[in-house]
């Protein structure tokens, strides 16, 4: 009877001290945009008695040595943010990522080769009206494409040197909606009179990727000056094999270029 008691008690001891902690749920990130011109703020959205918020602005992983948050940051700069709420008596939760672009050199337009017609009415400054850098493609930020080639033309208010023009793509392969082929770059030359080929960025698709605002940094070959700058984008014909859209045509979506 002794035995079969003492069995007993470590038996529940052993369940009682091997139960896995709770991991906490992921802060939620309220911010009015991704993209801002002189700064911006992000709120974190947590509650749970016994737990902080931790967060980095340099792209780390946070951990419990990290900035404590208290209030409101404030942003003034290109600047990634991970979160994680953390607490003794929890897991740590998944980190949650946000990035925010500021504004470049000043934009007196930027044109756009029309797009699918359901996005046919996009107002005529959605490419840099500063909104957007969320994933939901239907949420007004985003125009979107689903036939071969897409073209925008950047004109700047004033001639500058050029060396990179950001755009932001959205990734959300469930929806069918990739990153292109290619972006092909160029300016335009006043003293030829003609566009310039200035650079060129492949993109590959052999694997999965998580749903996603990519904003990618085009690169020219050198730094130019100029007031006009175009660039043709080659969307991706076939979905790859591993996709269960394999071989149809996929979407495109953009909502925002920045120029620097």
């Amino acid at each position: 009877m002794k035995q079969l008691l003492l069995l007993s008690f470590l038996f529940i001891g052993f369940n009682s001290f091997a139960q896995e902690k709770f991991q906490l749920a992921p802060p939620m990130l309220k911010f009015k945009s991704a993209f801002f011109a002189g700064s911006t703020s992000l709120q974190v959205i947590f509650n749970q008695p016994g737990t902080e918020i931790r967060y980095t602005l340099n792209g780390n992983e946070p951990t419990e040595n990290d900035l404590l948050y208290t209030a409101p940051v404030i942003i003034t700069k290109r600047t990634i943010v991970k979160v994680k709420a953390i607490g003794k008596d929890f897991l740590p939760s998944e980190t949650v990522t946000a990035e925010f672009i500021k504004e470049g050199k000043a934009v007196k337009q930027i044109e756009f080769s029309t797009p699918n017609e359901f996005y046919a009415k996009a107002k005529k400054d959605i490419l840099y009206d500063n909104a957007g850098g969320f994933t939901n493609y239907s949420g007004g930020t985003w125009i979107g494409y689903d036939k071969d080639t897409a073209e925008v033309i950047i004109t700047l208010k004033k001639k500058e040197k050029v060396r990179t023009v950001l755009i932001n793509m959205l990734q959300d392969e469930g929806s069918w909606i990739f990153l292109p082929e290619s972006i092909t770059m160029f300016y335009f030359g006043e003293k030829t009179n003609s566009w310039l080929q200035v650079g060129q960025q492949t993109f590959e698709h052999d694997k999965p990727a998580p749903k996603k605002c990519n904003s990618y940094e085009l690169k020219f070959r050198k730094k130019v000056k100029t007031n006009k700058i175009r660039l043709v984008i080659s969307v991706l014909k076939k979905i790859p094999e591993w996709h269960p859209g394999k071989g149809k045509h996929a979407w495109f979506f953009i909502d925002e270029i920045k120029v620097y």
